[in-house]
């Protein structure tokens, strides 16, 4: 009788059991449901391709990122890399969604010229948007002497990431000034490591191309006196004829402590862009979202500020994805009949 009564509440343990598990199931499955309803790309993988954490790719990549994942309930994520030659090779690769890129190294990217000559033409690359413009900012503490570019000869040089978009703009603004690599000391140096190296005094003068204001020369200039080296108009005038995509921009007084009048330089434009395979209806949710909640992307820096739904589809150097274009002409941006 005892086995019996053991049997018993055994087997009546084995059936709450299986019918706690099938319980468990079916709200799995609940769940599940409700996780693909939360938005148009509920769990779909975007990646964006960012730059160095001291950057302003980095800062509004994470805020894309928060913004991707909590209005589509895409599963995202915001990567560190060394910016716009990377990201260009990654996204023709189809290792990322998104990117961002200046546009100057996409411009070779695409053609397969500059640092793009041995890899090829990165032909499926396309624009998703034109953004905000990156100002060359070539930063020295006032202790070093540099006040110009001519200035620069013998001094070590933060140059950018090997590859950068930084470092290929570093390169010319250099050659146009009747300086190469051998007239200088230049370290391939990331944004933070740049400042980092002033700070340190290993390195003399860096070179920063990103919107103002930049996190790091703030955090430079609130303890030493810096010096910002201006790009001088005619020298720009001279690039933009090799090099479409760069404009003449100024850097306003008093950006940074202690910089009291404008300084001049060269701008290029950023752009977010993508992988011509990726899908129309996914590239179009993305570029829908971006715009309808750009807000988020200000909050998290005042570059953002710049970026302009009307300007989004022009100064390309490259096709817009079938995606971004049929937002733009949703939103009478595009000609129709383009």
């Amino acid at each position: 009788m005892r086995k019996f009564i053991n049997w018993t509440i055994l087997l009546s343990l084995c059936l709450l059991l299986a019918a706690c598990g099938n319980s468990a199931s079916e709200s799995g499955n609940e769940s599940g449901a409700k996780a693909s309803e939360k938005g148009p790309m509920a769990d779909k993988p975007v990646t964006i391709l960012t730059g160095g954490t001291s950057g302003i790719y980095f800062q509004l990549g994470n805020a894309m990122a928060k913004v991707y994942g909590e209005k589509l309930g895409a599963q995202t994520s915001a990567q560190t890399t060394g910016a716009s030659a990377e990201n260009s090779a990654k996204i023709s690769r189809g290792k990322a969604e998104i990117g961002f890129a200046m546009a100057d190294t996409v411009a070779d990217a695409y053609s397969g010229e500059g640092n793009f000559v041995k890899s090829g033409a990165l032909s499926n690359l396309r624009a998703v948007a034109s953004l905000y413009p990156n100002y060359m900012q070539i930063v020295a503490p006032k202790s070093a002497g540099v006040r110009t570019l001519e200035d620069l000869k013998g001094k070590d040089l933060a140059v950018g990431a090997l590859g950068s978009g930084t470092e290929i703009m570093a390169r010319r603004i250099l050659e146009e000034a009747g300086l190469t690599y051998d007239d200088v000391d230049a370290d391939f140096l990331s944004f933070s490591e740049g400042i980092e190296g002033i700070k340190n005094g290993t390195t003399d003068v860096a070179f920063l191309s990103s919107g103002y204001p930049n996190s790091g020369i703030m955090e430079l200039a609130a303890s030493d006196e810096v010096e910002i080296i201006p790009v001088p108009q005619e020298l720009t005038e001279k690039l933009q004829k090799k090099y479409p995509a760069f404009e003449v921009g100024s850097i306003p007084a008093d950006t940074y402590k202690g910089v009291k009048t404008d300084r001049e330089t060269v701008m290029v434009n950023n752009l977010l862009i993508t992988n011509k395979d990726l899908p129309e209806e996914d590239i179009y949710i993305l570029t829908k979202t971006l715009f309808e909640n750009q807000k988020d992307l200000e909050n998290a820096h005042s570059s953002a500020k710049k970026i302009k739904l009307e300007e989004a589809a022009k100064k390309l150097p490259l096709p817009l994805h079938p995606g971004a274009e049929k937002y733009y002409k949703e939103k009478g941006v595009l000609d129709q009949n383009k």
